[in-house]
This record gives structure tokens, sequence and C-alpha cells, in this order.
């Protein structure tokens, strides 16, 4: 999906592309495909301000996500989910903080932004 797409998108496929969009954030992350991450990252941006647009039963659909076997994928619905739903998105950063290196620092550091009131998302 395109960034222009996204606003004329119906929720179930936002939720779709997020997921495809995270799944290779990590990925690339992790292999060092700074391009590639950088441009998942900006699409993931544009679908969760969608779902946020859209209002607290969008952004809900993404909890199923913290449960994806990739951790790409439960690293930034858990992130955003500490904003609407922080009972569910803590628990999997905690659990996330203690596996790789690439997952462990992001997951550290969301908390720790967003215990301090820092995180924001645009």
């Amino acid at each position: 999906m395109k960034l222009e797409q996204v606003s004329n998108a119906d929720t179930v496929r936002l939720i779709e592309t997020y997921r495809s969009a995270a799944k290779l954030h990590g990925e690339a992350t992790e292999a060092g495909d700074h391009k590639t991450a950088n441009k998942s990252a900006e699409l993931i941006g544009a679908l969760y301000a969608e779902l946020r647009r859209r209002g607290a039963t969008a952004q809900r659909a993404l909890l199923p996500l913290l449960t994806d076997p990739a951790s790409g994928v439960r690293l930034w619905s858990a992130s955003h989910a500490l904003e609407f739903s922080p009972e569910h998105g803590e628990p999997i950063l905690k659990e996330l903080a203690s596996s790789g290196p690439f997952l462990r620092l992001t997951a550290e550091m969301t908390l720790k932004e967003w215990r301090a009131g820092r995180l924001r998302f645009p």
C-alpha cells in the first residue's frame, strides 16, 4: 500500500498492511537494511495515524498483533498500544526487552520514554 492510499483503505486492510510493514521493518533492521527499515517505519506511522484518527475501535484492532509470531510486529503494535491500552502493550515490551539486541534496546527505550511521559506518536 502506498502512503496516499492509507486514508481510503478499510480498517482490515490497514491492519494487514501494518502487520506486513512491521514484520518487514523488524527483518530489515536486524539485517542492517536501513533504507527498507525507514520506508517501512514511515508507512507504519501513517497507518497508525489513520487508525488513531478513526478512533478507539480501529486502534484496538491492533491488539491481536501482540501475539504475532514476528517479533517486529509485536514490538510495533505493543509500542502503539501504550497509547490506548497500556495494560496490553507494556507486558509485551517487557518480554521483548529480554530478547535479541535490537529488540531489547528498542523495547527498553520505548518503555523508558513512555514511563517518563515523553513517548509521542505523530
